[in-house]
């Protein structure tokens, strides 16, 4: 109540001395609290236009991020979106396309290898998400599971608490039929060997879906590399979501 009462008006009449990263910050913040406030987000985006600031990568990719949210969580409010948007909207496809390679990611394809996860592939993208892990449920062709190893940035130092970043990729995700999954990476990390960290992949999914384990050492040399990440006709883009999200 507080961020669409007393905040969204103090922000209303104080528009006008706000710079192009203030309006986005605010934005963000915002976004990140799943708070919507129709007449805010439509004045704060005239005003970001008109100051004409394109930004660094950092606030591109912020810009990104409330963008999409909107497309996705308040369609409505873009509906009558005005011409001058449309350049705008148009950068959401500009987020990042991958992710780098991590040692972890090949070890995630030889768990889910040992698990019997033949359809499971590392390194995989959701609308502007890319998932450390991507395992199909059975018997559907939309849901599937999201495992995300998460780094110690993700969490709040004083409260060990999701911040807003993840809590918005997973509820994201759930809104495109993705369950996010999530261990802490040190946690991973620290476990002693592979079998040890395909018996936390276990009991993550346990009851999820069904697996069947093996063990590492008796998997068949080609097992892992049938799991390595490519890019295939599936695997969606942010444009490539919202628009089969508008069909």
């Amino acid at each position: 109540e507080v961020l669409t009462g007393p905040l969204g008006d103090a922000a209303l009449v104080s528009m006008a001395g706000f710079t192009p990263k203030h309006i986005l910050c605010l934005l963000d913040g915002l976004t990140l609290a799943d708070c919507y406030r129709e007449d805010l987000f439509c004045a704060a985006l005239d005003e970001y236009i008109r100051l004409g600031s394109v930004g660094g990568r950092a606030r591109q990719h912020m810009l990104s991020r409330v963008l999409f949210s909107l497309m996705l969580e308040q369609p409505k409010l873009l509906e009558a979106a005005p011409p001058a948007w449309q350049a705008l909207l148009a950068r959401v496809e500009h987020s990042p396309m991958d992710v780098p390679v991590r040692p972890y990611h090949r070890e995630l394809a030889t768990c889910a290898a040992a698990l019997s996860l033949s359809g499971a592939r590392p390194r995989r993208r959701k609308g502007p998400y890319v998932v450390d892990l991507h395992v199909p449920v059975e018997n559907s062709k939309s849901v599937a599971l999201a495992f995300h190893l998460m780094s110690e940035a993700e969490f709040c130092p004083l409260t060990g608490e999701l911040l807003g970043p993840t809590r918005m990729r997973r509820r994201h995700l759930a809104q495109m039929k993705w369950q996010h999954v999530g261990l802490r990476r040190k946690e991973w990390l620290a476990l002693p060997d592979t079998e040890g960290r395909v018996t936390a992949l276990e009991a993550l999914l346990a009851g999820r879906i069904s697996l069947r384990r093996r063990p590492v050492a008796s998997l068949p040399k080609d097992a892992v590399t049938t799991l390595e990440p490519k890019r295939t006709s599936s695997e969606e883009t942010v444009a490539d979501h919202l628009q089969i999200k508008s069909e």
